[in-house]
């Protein structure tokens, strides 16, 4: 049987099933024709095991980004929905406010402030609509009516007394752009923590967004970041979500001086508040949440820039402490009295680089890696623990000299150059290689420098081609070759983790490996790269050779195998024009066949199962599986 999955930015991959032949019906079937291809070569596979793979090189990377985690993982529609900025301040906040609308510093949220309503008055902003139920609440003090509007399904709700919460629900079929208005019908009232999302999210996150993510297979998700980690305190993420702190991104956005005006003067008409202000909505437990959902495992970043050893610890003490100690017990309160049981953790993020808040020299760095480290190991002596590396340099050669006891994996961060227009596919892909390939070189020749630290394996916790474009065919032929050779160097390679995950598709500048619009999510070239690999490749490396009499073909190549031994998994990505026809030397038969390909303008996945056949088509990844 074969089926086909094509990679588009609807709703998700549409799959079509083809015609299965008869078996048994009494007919008798010719063989199938031998394909006709402008090659054939043949591999020689060598089934024995050599080196186990890490199946945490199948991961993804999500931070506090707009479009990257809001608008795409998390839920919420209202931005700025505890009013950082005064409720209709000019260049800053995305309420629109009629007349009757004042705003207050006593409000629930304990920061910022609470939009008061008299009569008439009203506040406003514009989303985008695309399901048919949604649910919202907002708190509110004050003796008065509220009229909710949600695209026009109108909900009234009487207020009195002190802050509280109000719920109410929304039945819509009205899609697109859509006003949400909160009007003050009678009486005066102050709002604060509001909130709209679709009726189906998941602890507030998108189910459509996290199915997807599901679908692909990802093994793990670093988290919160990247830059934004090294300013950020995760106690600010967790306890009741309508009372969290909105901080200003410190990555981003961290002058304060001038107060509102200047604000407005630094973001020259470039406002977009999940890129200024974070709301800490989502935090850890909801991160946790949906690893569990996901069936991935978390791998958290601790704060190494403006945070401290002793917030570290904490974070460790609160993920896995029992319910009884300090942090077990805040986060029993928060509602999860079993720990998380956090295996893997990020201590800190490119903080060799100039750019990273906190950045120091590497001198005083290591002294800040063992102090965290060791904190951190002292609630949890079963953690493993990645630092941050520089490309295998002098950096890198400095955390192991002074780290290797407080190291197990190396941080590394790499995007390829991308010149889509100007290179072929297969300089294309040699871009990605050459810098994997390096990064491994030279790593392999500082632990022979550094023995102390020959344990440490490499965490590729970032990795892609640059950003401000979208992952095409081109992308998922570099990924699949990078997946290649972290298969192959498995020995020293334990992490990889693609960036980003997800993408909002408005935006459009991003290579993710999930397109997430209002009306849904849907695999790219490269998430469906990374789910067949995820999917398909077996549990230790082997080997396979292919002479390619036509040098032009350029095919990067990997081969694994099951732990008995009797099936070898190939992954071919053939970024040339050519097509192949492949003879498994050494194998008995095909069982089957994963083709990843560019048809007509759009990315389809192909299944079949046990082909006549091994046939590779021009610019594609094809997968496999024979029985040896």
């Amino acid at each position: 049987m074969k089926r086909i999955r094509i990679a588009c930015a609807a709703l998700a991959a549409v799959t079509v099933f083809t015609a299965t032949v008869c078996a048994g019906c009494g007919e008798t079937s010719k063989p199938p024709a031998k394909p006709k291809t402008d090659l054939e070569y043949i591999a020689t596979l060598n089934p024995q095991k050599k080196f186990e793979i890490s199946p945490l090189i199948y991961g993804d990377f999500l931070e506090h980004l707009p479009g990257f985690l809001y608008e795409t993982v998390w839920a919420e529609l209202l931005l700025d929905r505890k009013f950082y900025y005064a409720a209709g301040t000019a260049g800053l906040s995305p309420w629109t406010v009629s007349d009757g609308v004042s705003s207050t510093e006593e409000c629930y949220s304990d920061n910022g402030y609470a939009a008061v309503l008299s009569k008439g008055g009203a506040i406003s902003q514009e989303v985008e609509l695309a399901k048919t139920s949604y649910v919202g609440y907002f708190y509110a003090s004050g003796d008065g009516t509220v009229e909710a509007d949600v695209g026009g399904a109108k909900t009234q709700i009487r207020v009195s007394g002190a802050f509280k919460k109000y719920e109410f629900t929304a039945k819509n079929g009205a899609q697109g752009k859509r006003t949400v208005s909160f009007a003050c019908t009678a009486g005066e009232v102050a709002l604060d923590s509001l909130s709209l999302m679709p009726a189906d999210h998941y602890h507030g996150m998108r189910r459509d967004t996290l199915d997807a993510m599901k679908d692909m297979g990802g093994t793990n998700y670093r988290y919160p970041g990247g830059n934004f980690v090294s300013g950020y305190d995760w106690q600010d993420g967790v306890g009741d979500r309508d009372k969290r702190p909105c901080r200003r991104n410190e990555a981003w956005f961290p002058e304060t001086a001038g107060g509102e005006q200047a604000d407005i003067d630094r973001l020259n008409g470039g406002y977009q508040f999940y890129g200024k202000i974070e709301p800490n909505d989502m935090g850890t437990d909801e991160y946790m949440l949906m690893c569990e959902y996901l069936g991935s495992e978390p791998y958290l970043a601790v704060n190494t820039g403006n945070g401290t050893a002793e917030n570290a610890a904490a974070l460790v003490e609160y993920c896995n402490g029992a319910a009884t100690t300090a942090y077990g017990r805040k986060r029993a309160e928060n509602g999860r009295a079993a720990p998380y049981a956090v295996r893997y953790w990020c201590v800190g993020n490119e903080m060799q680089g100039d750019w990273q808040i906190g950045h120091t020299s590497v001198a005083e760095y290591v002294k800040k890696h063992n102090a965290v480290a060791e904190a951190m190991k002292a609630v949890d002596g079963s953690i493993l623990l990645s630092g941050c590396g520089d490309n295998a340099g002098f950096w890198t050669e400095e955390m192991f000299k002074h780290c290797a006891d407080n190291l197990d994996f190396i941080s590394e961060h790499m995007y390829a150059n991308l010149y889509e227009n100007t290179q072929t596919a297969a300089q294309h892909v040699l871009a990605m290689v050459n810098q994997v390939e390096w990064r491994i070189k030279n790593h392999r020749d500082l632990i022979e420098k550094r023995p102390a630290a020959a344990h440490v394996k490499i965490a590729f916790d970032e990795y892609a081609y640059f950003w401000d474009h979208t992952a095409g065919m081109r992308d998922a032929l570099g990924i699949a070759a990078a997946m290649n050779v972290f298969i192959d160097n498995a020995d020293v390679t334990s992490f990889a983790n693609y960036a980003p995950s997800v993408f909002d598709r408005t935006s459009n500048t991003a290579p993710s490996c999930i397109s997430v619009g209002t009306n849904g999510a849907a695999l790219t070239a490269v998430g469906f790269v990374r789910r067949a690999y995820a999917r398909e490749m077996q549990k230790n490396t082997a080997e396979v050779y292919i002479r390619q009499t036509d040098r032009n073909t350029s095919l990067n190549y990997t081969a694994t195998v099951s732990d008995d031994g009797n099936t070898v998994t190939v992954a071919i990505v053939n970024p040339s024009e050519k097509s192949i026809l492949f003879d498994f030397k050494g194998g008995k038969s095909i069982l089957r066949a994963v083709k990843i390909a560019e048809d007509a303008g759009q990315v389809t996945e192909t299944v079949t199962e046990n082909p006549a056949y091994a046939a590779v088509a021009p610019q594609s990844v094809s997968i496999f599986t024979v029985l040896v």
